[in-house]
């Protein structure tokens, strides 16, 4: 690592999140910061002034509930401003997110607050079908029974105190406080909360932890990433810098906050920088087309491009302000005729998502089969798993990642130590090789993950699910190609005897127990299943099965 990359990451981590929100107000109090689409297709701004207001007004609410410096904030919502404002003003305060994944169902939503600790639940009222007050009663039956807001008590939850409903329908609930009049406390002066909350954010420093990330591990058991606020902001910013992104620039997404797609590439990318992030609340290609034309875009980088291009060419329309996004086929250069980068990533949530990337000036063959090269301030070494032995060019090896990284994971000191040794290397358990001029390329993984549509998924959390059913005896889950996805799961299960269980049955079961990216695409029962001699399962077996989609 040079000096000057030293510097560069030092420099982009010595801020909070408010401080680097409010430089980026100074800029231009008038642009845009954020432009967002309801499921309606309703759409509202908000200036950086706006914003900045906003997320103070909040942080004197939470702090009036009871919001102290190093608490956990459960932020359970769908990509609305409130999600935003939310996230900025815990940060102001030195509160630590704790972003839920809307997908998830009921007992993974109860054991993220639980093993978080967290005090306070930020969460939306509805969104179509999802009634998130009933799932919370279901998981926390206190919070139906309960009087008054502030006061909870639970033994599902014991250490949860305060919930904030927003109200998307002018629905209320007696046992939450509501999200709108805990922004009044600030923009009504009530009491003297503004001070309070103003004197907090004095107190944040740029090391304070600002977000407890679960992501699904190697064990099974989703695991809180830590995330620093100066590390959050230093990632957006020099990963802006390497893909050229400017003030100037609209970057129009549809990816989930909750998900490092929505609340760094999109957020961090535009918000450090002064640019606009115009978003969806949910995916919708009809929205996305409409709103790159409105909006003017100039980077468009989320899921379903390809649908969004699809309809664009059909209805006649070109996307001529957008420079940077993905080609994927002539109909997308005809679409997008003025593109002439999309960034390619290589990162981990260990690692504030990108800890390498391309860059508009790479030769276009590394942008296309690599992910590009270490940002400023980190460092890849490639290492045999089995030796410890570092790799030289071309070679294949675990990728040992050392930088902007994490603090470890939320209340699991065995599995920190694990994962990060007594130099500071954050063993990832991902499989890549670096080239000769020090551009990675992801290889596979170690772990028995997933990467489902870009969510992890643990193997291991399938099978325990699915061996739960009183009809199946054992279970094995694997990955397998997918084009729209990257990889899909199928799980090989052999059937109680004399079972008539089927396929339609098992996914019936487990659709109300896993998120639905977590669903197995197949269920193909077997009479047995590869075993290495110490009867764990032949893992190997199980992958060349899957490639050869081996009927048994």
């Amino acid at each position: 690592m040079t000096r000057k990359d030293r510097e560069a990451l030092e420099a982009a981590r010595s801020r909070t999140m408010w401080q680097v929100l409010s430089d980026a107000a100074a800029l231009d109090p008038d642009r845009d910061a954020l432009v967002a689409a309801d499921d309606a297709g309703a759409v509202t701004r908000l200036t950086y002034a706006q914003l900045l207001e906003r997320v103070r007004d909040l942080s004197a609410g939470l702090a009036s509930i009871g919001v102290t410096r190093g608490d956990r904030i459960v932020l359970w919502m769908t990509n609305r401003l409130e999600w935003i404002v939310s996230f900025f003003a815990a940060a102001r305060i030195g509160a630590a997110v704790v972003p839920i994944n809307t997908f998830l169902k009921a007992p993974e939503i109860a054991y993220c607050i639980r093993q978080s600790g967290a005090r306070h639940l930020i969460m939306l009222d509805r969104f179509r079908k999802l009634d998130m007050p009933a799932i919370l009663a279901e998981i926390c039956p206190e919070f139906a029974e309960a009087q008054v807001p502030g006061a909870l008590c639970s033994r599902a939850m014991p250490d949860l105190r305060n919930v904030v409903l927003f109200a998307r329908e002018s629905t209320s609930h007696r046992a939450a406080f509501d999200w709108t009049a805990l922004e009044a406390v600030g923009r009504e002066g009530h009491g003297d909360w503004l001070a309070v909350a103003d004197r907090m954010a004095e107190a944040v420093t740029p090391q304070d932890v600002f977000v407890v990330k679960y992501t699904s591990g190697s064990t099974g058991f989703p695991k809180g990433v830590m995330l620093q606020q100066g590390g959050f902001a230093a990632n957006g910013i020099l990963h802006a810098g390497r893909t050229g992104m400017r003030r100037d620039d609209v970057y129009f997404s549809m990816m989930p906050l909750f998900h490092a797609g929505g609340s760094i590439y999109g957020l961090m990318s535009m918000l450090p920088q002064g640019g606009t992030l115009v978003f969806t609340e949910a995916f919708s290609v009809d929205l996305a087309v409409r709103l790159i034309v409105e909006e003017a875009a100039t980077i468009f980088v989320s899921v379903l491009g390809k649908e969004a291009v699809m309809e664009a060419q059909a209805r006649g329309i070109t996307f001529p302000r957008l420079r940077m996004a993905p080609l994927h086929n002539d109909a997308a250069r005809a679409v997008m005729p003025n593109v002439t980068f999309a960034f390619s990533p290589y990162g981990l949530t260990e690692t504030y998502g990108p800890c390498a990337i391309t860059g508009p000036n790479d030769a276009p063959a590394k942008m296309l089969s690599t992910g590009g090269r270490p940002l400023p301030g980190n460092e890849i070494r490639v290492v045999d798993p089995e030796t410890g032995r570092d790799l030289g060019p071309g070679q294949t090896g675990e990728a040992w990642i050392r930088g902007n990284t994490m603090i470890g994971y939320w209340n699991r000191p065995e599995e920190t130590a694990r994962a990060i040794d007594a130099e500071g290397w954050v063993h990832s358990e991902d499989l890549v090789s670096i080239d000769e001029d020090g551009y990675v390329t992801y290889r596979g993984r170690i772990k028995l993950m997933a990467k489902v549509g870009g969510e992890n998924v643990s193997l291991e959390e399938v099978e325990r699910c699915l061996v739960g059913h009183e009809d199946v005896t054992h279970c094995a889950a694997v990955s397998v190609a997918d084009p729209r996805k990257v990889e899909v799961l199928r799980v090989y299960v052999v059937r109680r005897p004399a079972s008539a269980v089927s396929p339609e049955d098992l996914h019936a079961w487990l659709k109300p127990r896993l998120a639905h990216f977590k669903l197995p695409r197949d269920i193909v029962f077997v009479d047995d299943l590869p075993r290495l001699g110490s009867g764990k399962l032949d893992r190997i077996a199980l992958a060349a099965w899957a490639r050869a989609a081996v009927a048994i």
